[in-house]
């Protein structure tokens, strides 16, 4: 079952799901959404994940039912330190991440400056700093015209949105304004924009320091799952961002896009237990794959690829 809670730290009040409770010596699953997104953005996954394990989708600062206040500071740096502090004020144990796009950037950056608060990494089309493709639109959005046109998109029409939400997706997905509800909602929520807009302030500056610090490798173990449509953050950029990754495992999504989680959830949360199950055995959770039909067919066309390292 999943429960909403909120919890407080320094004043700041933070909102998540959560699914189960955390057991010693076996492994929790946090969630980090991407930029426009929220917790309720992996209702699709949270679904499809294996219902022993301990599941937790954070609604970052500044989203979802999480406080928005103008005196948070948007930086990467800071909202990874924030996601620092809610593992340990909720007791993990054993906390892997998984983030996605946005939340990508927010889990390399634990996982680089706190190198003991991530047992595992799981990147889903991550945004990292070896990428340039944002660019063009991180400055249009910072310019006059750009900054108007963030603060009325929250209120095109439901049409205009969902060709918005599936130009981030591949060509073998489909989606359903059910699906559009939680961006929309989020967006719609009083204070996101400005608090997006911040973030975007120190998009430059905020990579920068996260290439500083991963030029030490990452010691966690981290799965690395793209889809292969991928606009917003182009695969052909995984490959120096995986020279940064001590143990990895790349594997490529043919036909999805930029929301892996919400366009094939069940292949994912197979990938991440299938990867769990190698990498974190926990007899408790032992993982069979699905061997219907459907499953035969969707299986083939996964395609591992290379892993740097040593």
């Amino acid at each position: 079952m999943i429960e909403r809670r909120h919890i407080r730290m320094d004043g700041l009040r933070l909102s998540y799901l959560e699914r189960g409770t955390a057991v010693k010596d076996q492994p929790s699953l946090v969630l980090l959404h991407g930029l426009m997104g929220c917790a309720e953005t992996f209702g699709p996954l949270l679904d499809a994940l294996h219902p022993d394990l301990h599941v937790i989708a954070l609604d970052l600062p500044g989203a979802g039912q999480s406080e928005r206040r103008e005196d948070i500071d948007a930086s990467l740096r800071i909202t990874s330190e924030h996601v620092r502090r809610f593992l340990a004020a909720v007791q993990l144990h054993k906390p892997m991440v998984l983030g996605h796009s946005h939340g990508g950037a927010v889990a390399l950056s634990l996982a680089a400056r706190h190198r003991d608060a991530v047992h595992a990494l799981i990147l889903l089309a991550p945004a990292h700093p070896y990428f340039k493709e944002g660019d063009p639109l991180i400055r249009f959005y910072l310019s006059r015209p750009g900054q108007v046109f963030a603060h009325i998109m929250p209120w095109f029409p439901e049409w205009v949105q969902m060709i918005a939400l599936r130009r981030m997706a591949g060509p073998q997905s489909s989606d359903t304004p059910q699906r559009l509800k939680p961006y929309r909602d989020n967006l719609r929520t009083p204070g996101t924009v400005l608090h997006l807009l911040r973030l975007l302030r120190t998009w430059h500056q905020d990579m920068s320091g996260l290439r500083r610090a991963m030029r030490r490798k990452l010691l966690a173990p981290a799965l690395i799952l793209w889809g292969d449509c991928d606009r917003a953050v182009p695969i052909h950029s995984a490959p120096k961002l995986l020279t940064h990754l001590r143990h990895s495992e790349f594997i490529i999504l043919p036909g999805i896009g930029h929301r892996p989680a919400e366009e094939t959830p069940q292949l994912v949360a197979e990938l991440v237990h299938i990867w769990l199950d190698k990498t974190l055995p926990v007899p408790s959770m032992r993982y069979s794959a699905n061997s219907s039909d459907s499953q035969a067919l969707i299986t083939p066309p996964i395609t591992p690829s290379f892993e740097p390292g040593d």
